[in-house]
């Protein structure tokens, strides 16, 4: 499913790094996400890797298809390119949408961090989210009796997905990695 033009868009970038060039990727790998966030629409940009694998995993989330697009045809971009040739042996690329982008999973050894099986994302997401929908119902409703309903309706989702991807997730995925991951047996990266 492609997503359509005004839903965020998170592309994927999983590189193999030449053995001892780990130091001169991390370095570079700063930089280019620090690029990417002076551009319109930049929502966020993350590295990942493991201890002691040659793999990493860098993450851009822009507001758009357009905006993402902007930067990955950016002058500024291609500069950064042009450095980390040397530096890495192979390159893949994912374009990721929806609820995959909550399921990062940091030391995997596929080529790329492959989300879970729809029915493990959705099953981990109700676990998740129903504790913060009670909570909100609970603590947060109470308090917004007169408040127009448009507001009422922003606010939720506004603090829901704002947990959800920023401080429940991450350490949701963590604990649950093993069980979210891919089988033992997934090919590497070539």
């Amino acid at each position: 499913m492609r997503p359509t033009s005004d839903e965020p868009v998170t592309v994927l970038f999983s590189r193999r790094v030449k053995p001892g060039r780990e130091a001169d990727f991390a370095a570079w790998a700063r930089g280019v996400t620090t690029a990417a966030r002076h551009f319109p629409g930049h929502l966020g940009a993350s590295v990942l890797d493991a201890p002691g694998s040659r793999d990493y995993h860098i993450l851009f989330t822009f507001t758009d298809r357009k905006r993402m697009q902007d930067w990955l045809d950016s002058d500024e971009r291609q500069r950064w390119l042009a450095r980390v040739d040397e530096l890495i042996e192979a390159e893949r690329l994912q374009q990721l949408t929806g609820l995959e982008t909550w399921f990062k999973l940091p030391g995997s050894n596929v080529p790329t961090m492959k989300p879970p099986p729809r029915w493990k994302m959705w099953l981990v997401s109700i676990v998740a989210v129903y504790p913060l929908v009670l909570a909100f119902q609970a603590l947060v409703v109470p308090r917004m009796v007169g408040l127009p309903l448009p507001l009422k309706a922003l606010i939720f989702p506004l603090v829901l997905l704002t947990l959800m991807t920023f401080a429940v997730m991450p350490v949701v995925t963590r604990v649950l990695h093993r069980w979210l991951g891919p089988r033992q047996d997934a090919q590497p990266l070539e």
